[in-house]
């Protein structure tokens, strides 16, 4: 496996998404991905995930938020409901 310095010098960015690098976070039947690069905490609103990233020599702070209040939807379950909404207009 290359390191984080050998992707930087192929691709320009540090920090990158390396799907290989992931490990679980487990909690309540679900497995959240988390870098080893990646904070997280429990916040009131959820889980809150921080990376930072350098692309091009610009340095990005990327921050997410998984929220507890309600179960959230996989893409897949986005998608289907997207549908769902379209075939129900007639516009497909």
């Amino acid at each position: 496996m290359k390191s984080e310095f050998e992707v930087y010098m192929e691709t320009g960015i540090l920090g990158g998404y390396i799907p290989e690098r992931a490990i679980g976070y487990r909690d309540d039947n679900t497995i959240t991905p988390i870098y080893r690069d990646t904070s997280y905490h429990e916040t009131e609103r959820g889980m809150e995930l921080r990376r930072e990233m350098i692309v091009g020599g610009r340095k990005f702070f990327v921050r997410s938020i998984f929220s507890t209040a309600e179960k959230a939807k996989t893409p897949t379950e986005q998608m289907l409901q997207i549908i769902d909404s379209d075939l129900g207009k007639g516009s497909i």
